[in-house]
């Protein structure tokens, strides 16, 4: 959680530049809190990167579609790419696309539409504002993520063939 809001921070610091190294961003900060205690945290990272890429993708091709939608899909995307890392780890796996949708649905929904104008039109807040709304949302997706995925990684695999 806390190097999930201090990457958030940090993209909110960058302001554009951070949009559009949010992921590798993310997927740094993650792989750091994930690697001592699993063993696909590097993985984690690059599904994080790949799904994060065509989750902006998405977003950006998307934005005509109400935006509960847009943060639907591309959270699905995101999910789906970071639920191939957990196969073999959760009998769960599958589900993962699904939480990641309602994780981002409850903690980017307040702030996708002010970032996203602000990109296009730029920004009227100050820096310390976006850095403060980015750091929450990284402190709200972040708790909410970790204690799924902590949840997710002790529930063991079924044995294979069943």
């Amino acid at each position: 959680m806390l190097l999930t809001a201090i990457a958030l921070g940090l993209c909110g610091f960058l302001g554009n530049l951070g949009f559009l190294t949010g992921p590798v961003i993310l997927a740094i900060a993650q792989g750091l809190a994930l690697e001592r205690y699993w063993t696909r945290s590097i993985p984690w990272g690059f599904a994080t990167v790949i799904g994060g890429y065509l989750a902006l993708g998405i977003t950006f091709t998307m934005l005509a579609l109400p935006l509960p939608l847009v943060i639907i899909l591309s959270s699905a995307v995101l999910g789906a790419a970071q639920a191939f890392i957990l196969r073999g780890t959760s009998r769960f796996w599958q589900w993962w696309p699904l939480v990641t949708v309602m994780v981002l649905l409850v903690s980017i929904s307040w702030f996708l539409p002010r970032a996203i104008d602000a990109a296009i039109y730029g920004s009227q807040q100050t820096s310390w504002h976006w850095i403060a709304m980015t750091g929450l949302t990284g402190v709200i997706g972040g708790t909410f993520k970790g204690i799924a995925l902590a949840w997710f990684l002790k529930q063991t695999p079924l044995p294979k063939g069943k």
